[in-house]
């Protein structure tokens, strides 16, 4: 987990609730084994492992529709998920994602369709798009 990680969240003010980590399972598939398939089929794949946290934030500053709407982000291995705007998780990247420990998902959710971001462990950053599906946004 990313030292303070809730801490962190609670002080960028971030929502966390009861059902959120389960609603971003069903939304990338109903299983964390999902994730390795949307890599395989990403639209954007990069490797961020030389990029300093301001290089990392504008990635995903560039795949996200609106920096000040709501998105989902996700910690699987710690079992935590949050609502942040982009635009929070941006500014305090440096402390919600650690390179070569965890992996952080992001789901952007636009109207007619998903955005999903991974930042994984292995410093890389993918980003893939679901058709939008109803009851999830």
């Amino acid at each position: 987990m990313p030292p303070r990680l809730t801490s962190t969240l609670a002080s960028i003010g971030a929502e966390t609730e009861p059902g959120l980590l389960d609603r971003v399972v069903r939304i990338i598939g109903g299983s964390w084994a999902e994730l390795n398939h949307l890599r395989r089929t990403a639209e954007s794949t990069s490797d961020v492992s030389e990029m300093s946290d301001e290089e990392v934030g504008a990635c995903l500053a560039a795949h996200l529709h609106d920096l000040q709407a709501g998105v989902l982000a996700a910690w699987p291995a710690d079992q935590v998920a949050a609502r942040v705007t982009g635009a929070q998780l941006i500014s305090a990247i440096g402390d919600l994602w650690y390179p070569a420990m965890d992996d952080l998902v992001i789901i952007d959710l636009q109207e007619g369709s998903i955005s999903v971001l991974v930042l994984d462990h292995e410093e890389r950053f993918m980003a893939a798009r679901l058709p939008g599906q109803a009851g999830l946004t």
